[in-house]
């Protein structure tokens, strides 16, 4: 009788093991299943990434200028061709007053062109010869040596991700092809009126005169 009672407790003690193996599953099952949930990757529209960082505070400016800042906040999907302060920097006075100057002409134009309809990485523009733009005209992509080229500006930094496309850095303004700038603060016209004394013929009033 000892015997046939201690063979019951036996089995149910290994019953209710099976039962609770069932009922939890194997150790770090619900981890995995965490894990491999898709996480949530850029949750910040393009507009507002680019707003968190601190090394585009020009391009955002001139978008808020153009008003052009809603276009980034929508659904898209957008890749951006952000440029930096630097590379704002590094446009002539001249130019950035002609830009200023005609917010929904040359401004709006030049910024348009540094958006692309969709989503494309880094890798996926240097597969291609050119990269279709919200302003009409294609930006040439050049990938033959180290990084990628588009126009005359360097992806400084890539795949930067927003909750509506994907954002690169790069190092300099591009410019479309039918918006035209005065590139130097110096008009062509001045230049030619400019006649170069020689050295002996300087007056010391001359801004020339060290």
């Amino acid at each position: 009788m000892r015997t046939n009672y201690a063979l019951c407790i036996t089995a149910l003690v290994i019953g209710a093991a099976v039962l609770t193996c069932g009922c939890t599953g194997l150790p770090g099952d619900s981890d995995q299943n965490r894990t491999n949930e898709t996480p949530v990757v850029g949750s910040l529209t393009a507009d507002e990434v680019l707003a968190r960082d601190g090394n585009f505070s020009a391009f955002v400016q001139a978008l808020n200028t153009a008003g052009l800042k809603e276009t980034l906040a929508g659904p898209g999907p957008y890749t951006v061709f952000a440029p930096t302060d630097e590379a704002f920097n590094r446009l002539s006075e001249t130019m950035l007053e002609e830009l200023v100057d005609d917010p929904k002409g040359y401004l709006a134009e030049t910024l348009l062109y540094h958006m692309a309809p969709g989503s494309y990485t880094a890798a996926e523009i240097a597969a291609n010869d050119t990269v279709p733009t919200i302003q009409g005209n294609p930006i040439a992509v050049n990938a033959a040596g180290e990084g990628v080229m588009v126009d005359d500006a360097r992806v400084i930094q890539a795949d930067i991700p927003a909750a509506n496309g994907v954002i690169h850095a790069i190092d300099a303004v591009m410019i479309p092809p039918d918006v035209t700038l005065q590139m130097e603060n110096i008009t062509t016209t001045s230049l030619e009126n400019t006649t170069v004394q020689p050295q002996d013929e300087i007056n010391e009033g001359s801004p020339l005169q060290e």
